[in-house]
């Protein structure tokens, strides 16, 4: 499941860009035919990919429906991976906010921020052990 779509990423970024990068080679489609979404669609599934790899520390992934934070958070990632190709570099812009994108998300994770609306899964205890002699045994009988 993906945190965000194409059509957040065009919202966010405007229709030129999600063109511009929709290509790997940079040619761009005749006039009047649709965008090819193929690449936005799958660098959005990366990015949610990713952003679910920090949460699953505290919370139940995917998160849905998911809120607005996470969809920000996809649809950058997702922009700054497909800034990357052909003659295309990110701009210190996308990498800054990939950055601060990654630092929340590393808050999320150790519980240092939080999701408002979702709650946090309860950590597994694991398995207990102890070194005391049992208080009570079976008998060979059925009896105690």
């Amino acid at each position: 499941m993906s945190y965000a779509t194409v059509t957040d990423m065009t919202s966010r970024f405007g229709a030129v860009e999600m063109l511009r990068v929709s290509v790997a080679d940079g040619l761009l489609p005749p006039e009047g035919e649709p965008m090819p979404t193929g690449r936005i669609e799958q660098a959005l599934s990366d990015a949610s990919v990713l952003v679910d790899s920090y949460l699953r520390a505290r919370y139940a992934v995917p998160v849905a429906p998911p809120p607005a934070e996470l969809v920000r958070a996809a649809c950058v990632l997702a922009r700054y991976d497909l800034a990357h190709g052909g003659d295309r570099e990110p701009s210190e812009q996308m990498r800054l906010a990939r950055k601060e994108v990654l630092l929340w998300l590393e808050k999320l994770g150790s519980g240092a921020a939080s999701l408002e609306g979702v709650v946090p899964v309860s950590a597994a205890s694991g398995a207990r052990t102890s070194d005391r002699l049992r208080a009570f045994t079976t008998r060979p009988d059925g009896g105690l």
